[in-house]
């Protein structure tokens, strides 16, 4: 079985995720002058959806996008399963065509 993205819509998401974590970048760079506990978590969030997504897409082309472990795993982290993981996860959204071969 092979999966076809549908990287029209790949793209626009990637490019919404972009403008929102600059956005939010741009307002905590600034003086805050009031608790900006959401913002920090709302980028943190939209930092980790934009590397699923670059994930998704080096999976796709059999690649891996992270290779070494985040701070917070373990020692027996795999790529691989890490990378499987989010296909499993995040593809059905961004599938257009399944295709069975013979």
């Amino acid at each position: 079985m092979s999966f076809n993205l549908n990287l029209g819509l790949f793209r626009a998401d990637l490019s919404e995720l972009s403008e929102r974590i600059r956005t939010l970048k741009r307002a905590l760079g600034t003086r805050w002058q009031a608790p900006m506990a959401a913002e920090q978590r709302e980028l943190q969030r939209l930092k980790l959806r934009t590397t699923e997504l670059c994930a998704l897409r080096a999976f796709a082309r059999g690649k891996r996008h992270r290779t070494h472990p985040p701070r917070d795993a373990g020692p027996e982290w795999d790529a691989t399963a890490y990378h499987q993981r989010i296909w499993a996860r995040v593809a059905p959204s961004y599938t257009l065509t399944l295709e069975r071969s013979a």
